[in-house]
Parts: C-alpha cells; sequence; structure tokens
C-alpha cells in the first residue's frame, strides 16, 4: 500500500532565501570584530565577509 501526503510540490529554489538568510548571518559575524585583533586578520576578516556578500549576489541572480 502506498501513502500519501498532503505535502505541496516544492518550487524549483524554495530554499534559496534561507540561504541568503544564512550567508547574511555570517557575513555580518564575520564583518563584526570581537577584540582588538591586528590589521591582517582585519583584513582577511573583511575579505571573507565580501566573500560572503558576493556568494549572495551570485545566488540571487541564479549564476
Amino acid at each position: 500500500m502506498s501513502a500519501t501526503t498532503m505535502a505541496r510540490p516544492r518550487k524549483p529554489g524554495a530554499g534559496v532565501g534561507r540561504l541568503v538568510r544564512r550567508l547574511e548571518h555570517e557575513r555580518r559575524r564575520w564583518a563584526r570584530g570581537q577584540e582588538m585583533t591586528v590589521p591582517t586578520e582585519q583584513a582577511w576578516r573583511a575579505g571573507v565577509a565580501e566573500g560572503l556578500r558576493l556568494a549572495q549576489l551570485a545566488i540571487r541572480k541564479g549564476v
């Protein structure tokens, strides 16, 4: 016997919004400095935050 469910079919790209929100959360966490850091670490953190921002843009555009 097969079981039927009343779940709606998923649209393509349904999890994109959740992924973009997660990336935004991570970007803000990386951009925020917890304590005094050396300039190279600040630059590295800024680079990570920028990479996350660019990933968000690419996901939104569907690249």
